[in-house]
């Protein structure tokens, strides 16, 4: 008798479980959607515009958005991976910002970040301070004080 209490008692559990976590997955999907303090999560099938050399990794792909949705933030980080004087194949690349590791004068897609790990992680992490509330100067302070022990950063004006 003990048995048969013991094996209904574990189907009833299963069938809650299972009844519980399809209302979970919708629920979290529904937040998800709906939220807006839950971080940012990329849909790599998406037709975001951005060119292949961008989307090499999803990491490199939310760095290259927020730069593109953020040029007027951007603009106003210094670079700190050696950018301001680098060669690239047969051309010298002379970036003034961050802005320009990932958008070029002309308003086109620049490769360069697409294979720097620093340009990354900076505009992940501008993008990090600024959603914790910190001002663009508050941000550009403390990038500037992480990252300028690196090397020589691009000529950025401060922000207004």
């Amino acid at each position: 008798m003990k048995r048969y209490y013991l094996i209904a008692g574990f189907f009833m559990v299963a069938a809650l479980m299972a009844s519980y976590w399809t209302d979970i997955q919708n629920g979290y999907v529904e937040l998800q959607k709906n939220n807006t303090n839950l971080p940012y999560i990329l849909d790599m099938e998406a037709d975001n515009g951005l060119p292949d050399f961008a989307q090499k990794t999803v990491r490199v792909e939310e760095a290259y958005i927020f730069a593109m949705e953020n040029q007027e933030l951007v603009m106003y980080i210094s670079c700190y991976c050696g950018c301001a004087n680098m060669q690239h194949s047969d051309k010298l690349i002379e970036h003034k910002s961050l802005k320009e590791c990932y958008i070029k004068p002309d308003g086109s897609f620049e490769p360069h970040a697409s294979s720097c790990k620093l340009c990354n992680d900076i505009t992940l992490e501008v993008k990090e301070l600024i959603g914790q509330g910190y001002s663009l100067k508050e941000s550009r302070i403390i990038i500037d004080e992480k990252y300028s022990g690196r090397g020589v950063g691009t000529d950025t004006p401060l922000p207004p």
